[in-house]
């Protein structure tokens, strides 16, 4: 059977036997895939640095269509996103917490082109200079957003009527941002002012996102958390690291 061709990224390796390594991969075609690639490893390891997070590669699959696990042949490098992480311990952390995010919402077999368009924008957006927290934020919010998890911001998840212009108040039991009629709300809130850049990650591309993270941004990272460790059921070990990196930075 001939091998099908796609175009990935890497998401993650892990180790099979005494030489080879299982690669998990977000592909445009076929969502998640993994794929035993033999003699990624050793004294002359097959596929060098194509294997890294996060590179962007050319691949060839070979397997039954629906298989769990495919063989991967060729596999041609494309992109590599080590460049951007080797400039900055933050920008390295950002690309695995990023790698993770995408592992942890991307569905086996299923096409998700806007996914993998966001990872590839994101990736160029870190080489350039973009703010790691902001990025992550932004991340954060088109994955919830795609995969239908992030609250509408326009209207009251309560009673459906449009919410004014001003902060946003979130209900645990309306699973959304309400009105005062529909309140008391549990929280959190949401200020004027992280509203309005939540309608700029929204409304902007990755890479026009400012190089420094305005303020806000902590409240919408705890924001975040809470909706995608309810959706995960689990936190993300990547984020906790890349978290107290930050605070000690900052320190």
């Amino acid at each position: 059977m001939p091998p099908t061709t796609a175009d990935a990224l890497v998401l993650r390796t892990y180790k099979l036997g005494e030489t080879s390594r299982v690669v998990v991969f977000l592909t445009r075609e076929r969502g998640k895939v993994r794929a035993v690639a033999r003699g990624a490893r050793g004294g002359r390891p097959r596929y060098q640095s194509a294997l890294e997070p996060l590179s962007e590669v050319r691949i060839g699959l070979h397997g039954r269509q629906g298989a769990d696990l495919l063989r991967l042949g060729a596999c041609e490098l494309v992109h590599s996103a080590f460049p951007a992480g080797a400039r900055r311990l933050e920008a390295s952390l950002f690309l695995s917490y990023l790698a993770e995010l995408l592992d942890a919402f991307a569905q086996e077999g299923q096409a998700e082109d806007e996914v993998y368009r966001l990872a590839r924008a994101s990736i160029r957006a870190a080489e350039a200079g973009v703010s790691d927290e902001l990025l992550a934020r932004y991340a954060e919010a088109w994955l919830l957003r795609l995969h239908g998890v992030y609250p509408p911001l326009d209207r009251c998840a309560g009673c459906g009527r449009p919410l004014g212009p001003k902060r946003l108040v979130y209900h645990d039991a309306a699973h959304g941002f309400v009105c005062e009629n529909c309140g008391p709300a549990t929280g959190p809130v949401l200020s004027e002012e992280v509203r309005a850049l939540l309608a700029e990650v929204f409304r902007r591309a990755p890479g026009d996102l400012p190089r420094v993270a305005p303020e806000g941004v902590a409240v919408l990272e705890t924001f975040h958390q809470m909706l995608l460790q309810r959706h995960l059921e689990r936190s993300l070990r990547s984020h906790r690291i890349l978290k107290d990196v930050n605070r000690e930075i900052k320190a």
